[in-house]
């Protein structure tokens, strides 16, 4: 694998935390992800100009936190103040503890795969819910059933999920 390679497959590696970091301060989804997106374009670049990085981690949430600065300057009419001394913290905080990304991943792919095993209707629900966003009554409209049935089938849903990853991740030595 070449050095462009092994960058790329290192800042895919470690998206969630970068995303995460961001997100932090940001707090509103489309507009972080906007910031990531600008990272990834910045991080490309300078890949394909061969900048050299001795830790691409450091360097993108570096480039992050720039761009989280420029983001909230240009909303100063929001009064929102950004304490510099903050975000540096919170940027080594990331720094020291390196995400469990094993970890994270291991447990959407459980969950992915618990999905999979759940049967049609069940899979149509969580899909009309979480997918759509729709309000139990919109769903239980297009089910044909009660808003308390859905709402009771969500929660069995929910813990089934749950009881399912967690025993995946157990099988796996993930979870205790």
């Amino acid at each position: 694998m070449d050095a462009k390679q092994q960058l790329t497959t290192q800042f895919l590696a470690n998206r969630h935390s970068l995303f995460a970091f961001i997100y932090g301060f940001v707090r509103h989804p489309h507009d972080a992800e906007d910031i990531f997106q600008e990272v990834w374009l910045r991080f490309a670049d300078a890949v394909a100009k061969e900048t050299p990085m001795d830790d691409p981690s450091a360097w993108c949430r570096g480039v992050a936190r720039n761009l989280i600065r420029h983001y909230w300057r240009d909303r100063q009419a929001d009064k929102v103040v950004v304490d510099e001394e903050l975000v540096t913290l919170v940027e080594m905080a990331f720094a020291e503890q390196p995400p469990a990304q094993d970890a994270g991943m291991a447990r959407q792919q459980a969950l992915g795969e618990c999905v999979q095993e759940l049967p049609e209707r069940s899979r149509k629900l969580l899909r009309l819910k979480y997918e759509q966003g729709l309000t139990a009554e919109s769903v239980a409209e297009k089910m044909a059933q009660s808003a308390a049935g859905i709402l009771m089938a969500l929660s069995r849903l929910r813990r089934a999920l749950r009881d399912c990853t967690a025993k995946k991740l157990r099988l796996q030595g993930l979870e205790p």
